[in-house]
């Protein structure tokens, strides 16, 4: 489901993975909601986990270094 709306709507590499990764995976909570965006501290990356797996523009991912949650982010960094 998740991968084939990745698949259908965005053919295209708009710096998903190196710069726009927070907004796919904003993307991606708008139409799947539900679901939780990680932050991949090591990696620099965002993620987006929904029922049990975590996506990024190149489909379904399987993150191995410690995740942060977004809305942990958002309520700890003072910045």
């Amino acid at each position: 489901m998740v991968e084939d709306f990745i698949k259908k709507r965005f053919s295209a590499d708009n710096r998903w993975l190196s710069g726009n990764c927070l907004w796919f995976s904003l993307i991606l909570k708008k139409r799947f909601p539900g679901g939780r965006i990680y932050y991949l501290p090591v990696s620099g990356h965002f993620v987006y986990k929904y029922r049990g797996k975590y996506y990024d523009w190149t489909g379904e991912v399987y993150p191995t270094e410690k995740k942060v949650l977004l809305s942990y982010i958002k309520r700890t960094d003072t910045n």
